[in-house]
């Protein structure tokens, strides 16, 4: 699974829109919505904080992205 996927998989599974996930982890809608699409790769920090939220919420982070 790549980066993108697991966060489109992420904001599904909690059933939220890409701007109620930007606010949760407190990212632009426009920064959630060029993860999904692969065009860029996030900071280290913005990995952390999107892990971070997804452990907050009981979500396993898959092995190979770890």
């Amino acid at each position: 699974m790549t980066f993108a996927e697991f966060v489109i998989s992420v904001r599904k599974k909690l059933n939220l829109s890409q701007k109620q996930l930007a606010s949760a982890i407190n990212v632009s809608y426009s920064t959630i919505n060029r993860w999904e699409n692969g065009h860029v790769v996030p900071s280290n920090l913005a990995v952390k904080s999107f892990y971070d939220f997804c452990e907050n919420n009981f979500i396993s982070i898959p092995e190979n992205l770890l």
